[in-house]
């Protein structure tokens, strides 16, 4: 690889040194490396890590400094580039940045001498849809979660995968999970943990009022429709549809959020022989 951009998560202690000892230890190596310095906000008033318009077309490599939710925001935002994206951690351990601060250096020089490989990472696509027609599209690393604001009260919604009936739900919501996301908010609610380079969605429902709700694995290629049936009204409970804890859009009674694996995936770089099940016992044993 020779062309870097590095985002770095300003939130984060030292990030922005890091990057600038990065970008000077390649471009002394004779790669170009650029880094994003400004933050801004999206349409909906939430923070960007990352412009998509500012990166250089000749990139190669996305360099990110922060954490997993600075490497999901960036594989979002940069989901039309698909470019290859490389996790450094500057907190606690994650699933998605393998590399810490001791070992950025030497993951350059692997870079940089082509000595590393790639893993896609299934992305969903979502979109709200209101009397036949789209309000809202976004694209989820982990997770597309419909959940609520206002009032503690139930929400009530069908579940159809391609068009076909699934089931009636009364619960506090429902998470559509990816296999990357399957160790988030899929794992707190008690749903099961993918391998992460499996194609496969999980449905698991938010604290059911049932004793028979569990978790369901379908195949990425289904078609997964929310059909909301608990209406919104002042001072009562508002549905509302997340992705990736990001963005979000209010929703009303009859609203369909209609779910489906994305043709674009995100694309993380491997350098360490580090396994996913490796990671996994370590976080399993800091518990």
């Amino acid at each position: 690889m020779d062309h870097f951009y590095i985002i770095a998560n300003a939130e984060k202690k030292n990030t922005y040194e890091y990057a600038v000892r990065i970008c000077d230890y390649l471009e002394k190596r004779g790669r170009t490396c650029g880094i994003h310095r400004d933050s801004r906000s999206g349409k909906d008033g939430t923070f960007r890590y990352t412009d998509a318009s500012l990166v250089p077309l000749q990139t190669e490599c996305v360099i990110v400094l922060g954490g997993d939710g600075t490497i999901i925001q960036a594989a979002r935002d940069l989901r039309e580039r698909e470019l290859p994206i490389l996790g450094i951690n500057m907190g606690t351990l994650g699933y998605l940045a393998e590399i810490d601060t001791t070992s950025i250096f030497s993951a350059l020089d692997c870079l940089i001498q082509d000595r590393y490989f790639t893993e896609e990472r299934l992305m969903l696509d979502g979109t709200v849809v209101r009397n036949g027609g789209v309000i809202h599209s976004d694209v989820a690393l982990n997770d597309i979660v419909l959940s609520r604001s206002g009032s503690l009260r139930v929400i009530r919604f069908d579940i159809y995968v391609d068009g076909e009936y699934l089931n009636h739900y009364q619960a506090d919501g429902m998470i559509v999970s990816t296999p990357t996301g399957s160790t988030a908010y899929n794992l707190s609610a008690g749903g099961p943990i993918i391998m992460p380079t499996s194609d496969m969605i999980v449905l698991t429902p938010i604290s059911p009022h049932t004793l028979n709700a569990r978790s369901i694995v379908l195949p990425s290629d289904v078609e997964i429709d929310i059909h909301v049936k608990h209406p919104g009204r002042d001072g009562d409970t508002i549905p509302v549809v997340n992705f990736d804890a990001d963005a979000f859009s209010p929703l009303l009674n009859e609203d369909i959020i209609r779910i489906a694996g994305s043709s674009r995936k995100a694309k993380l770089i491997k350098i360490s022989k580090i396994s996913f099940l490796e990671t996994l016992r370590r976080k399993m044993a800091d518990q």
